[in-house]
């Protein structure tokens, strides 16, 4: 988890996160982002909602955490966040966009997480 969590790293956003742990977004890892998906730039807001509110929660077999969020007026059908957890923190990992078709092919096989 060194790549992704760093205690002196600059920290670019936090918000609380749907399990009550704090999502943690460094500027780091949002530049990944950005200089792969580009039309994410002005979506932090949106990544942070979805965060704090996922429409579902797929986890992987490694354990990382899948937030989707369904878009309204987006070129895509949904938002996926790739966060990882440790302790009370949760770390944003990736983000991407995604088509419904897309969607439905990933994650037929991944464990989804009950919302309460």
């Amino acid at each position: 988890m060194g790549d992704v969590a760093n205690a002196d790293e600059e920290i670019e956003a936090r918000v609380g996160a749907f399990d009550g742990t704090e999502f943690i977004v460094s500027r780091r890892r949002w530049l990944h982002i950005l200089d792969r998906h580009a039309e994410l730039g002005g979506m932090i807001e949106v990544m942070k909602a979805t965060a704090l509110g996922p429409d579902e929660v797929f986890v992987d077999p490694r354990g990382t955490l899948h937030l989707v969020k369904g878009l309204k007026e987006a070129t895509a059908d949904f938002l996926v966040v790739i966060a990882r957890k440790e302790g009370s923190k949760t770390y944003l990992v990736t983000a991407y966009p995604i088509s419904a078709k897309r969607k439905k092919r990933r994650y037929r096989k991944f464990k989804k997480l009950p919302l309460s």
